[in-house]
């Protein structure tokens, strides 16, 4: 005879909202230590690479060009070190805003190095931080729960 998902020994407490794990533990191998520092500055690195070539390309003296990467390098690796680090102090909102936010301003700083006006930089900015925001929700959310 079936029984009803409420009666005792059948039903797994729904967790709330959060950033809590599903498991009850958080991972703290050195897997997962590696890689919240070696995403950060590896896609740094990446997106610093892509600025030189983009000032080179449209017009920035040699120096320039390479010091405006190596700042936008930096910046973009401690902003992304500081998300993925702090990522589980925060709801899934939150942290999905965050993401897209990043992102944005990473996108809107690159397309400002290739000749386009501020306002076509902020839009395009604002374009793929709203994209970004609202999927890592989704992937967020459906991670959570």
């Amino acid at each position: 005879m079936p029984t009803h998902s409420i009666m005792p020994g059948r039903h797994q407490a729904h967790e709330g909202p959060g950033p809590v794990s599903r498991t009850g533990h958080v991972r703290t191998d050195e897997a997962t230590a590696r890689w919240t520092w070696a995403v950060p500055v590896t896609g740094g690195l990446v997106f610093g690479l892509y600025a030189v070539f983009l000032a080179h390309d449209n017009g920035f003296s040699e120096l320039t060009g390479w010091m405006l990467g190596l700042v936008a390098a930096v910046v973009s690796m401690g902003l992304g070190y500081f998300l993925i680090h702090e990522r589980n102090q925060m709801i899934a909102e939150v942290r999905a805003a965050a993401f897209g936010a990043f992102f944005g301003v990473c996108m809107g700083f690159l397309r400002s190095l290739v000749d386009a006006s501020v306002l076509r930089s902020v839009g395009m900015g604002l374009i793929f931080g709203l994209c970004m925001g609202l999927v890592s929700y989704y992937v967020f959310y459906w991670h959570e729960h």
